[in-house]
């Protein structure tokens, strides 16, 4: 069998396996690309709340626990302290609350995992099981190859030497010239 055939065929298959983890990549490197533009595990739910709290600063531990729970029944009070500001921060379990301790009146902030969106992240960054830095090396080699093999696949006009160089060249030209004069 001709080296052109085998290539095709392990191309193709490869190209196939690769396809579900390419679409992981693809999808949360979008995401971890606009990191600073939104918050791409989690999305934030932001809620106006009005307490009553007791005569402070300062405040109680004690005190504060039951006020600030009783805002949700799903909030699990950690600890609270004042900001240089004047106002009273209260961490709970995936969020906090930032109250003016002269009216009650404030805001509750509650971040919530992005449901599919935070597990690719999660994959893409490599944040999981030590094991998945193998699987994430031996992706690559494939996708390597499967780059490679792609090069010498097509003959004649549309292959490596007529039109495909180009597109090499110009495929990396763009990272050259952003390094050269945008870094």
């Amino acid at each position: 069998m001709q080296l052109r055939k085998w290539l095709r065929i392990l191309h193709r298959d490869a190209g196939y396996f690769i396809v579900g983890v390419t679409v992981i990549y693809a999808v949360s490197g979008i995401f971890l690309n606009h990191k600073y533009d939104l918050n791409s595990d989690f999305h934030v739910i932001t809620q106006q709340v009005q307490v009553d709290l007791p005569p402070g600063p300062p405040f109680q531990e004690k005190d504060l626990k039951p006020i600030i729970e009783s805002i949700d029944d799903n909030i699990l009070y950690k600890r609270s302290f004042m900001t240089s500001q004047g106002y009273l921060k209260a961490f709970i379990h995936n969020g906090e609350v930032v109250l003016d301790p002269e009216t009650g009146i404030g805001e509750m902030q509650i971040l919530r995992k992005r449901a599919v969106v935070f597990e690719m992240n999660n994959l893409h960054r490599i944040s999981t099981h030590k094991s998945w830095k193998w699987i994430s090396d031996a992706f690559a080699a494939v996708l390597l190859f499967v780059t490679i093999s792609g090069i010498f696949i097509l003959k004649g006009k549309n292959g490596l030497m007529k039109r495909g160089i180009w597109f090499i060249l110009g495929g990396l030209i763009v990272p050259i010239v952003y390094m050269i004069f945008l870094m």
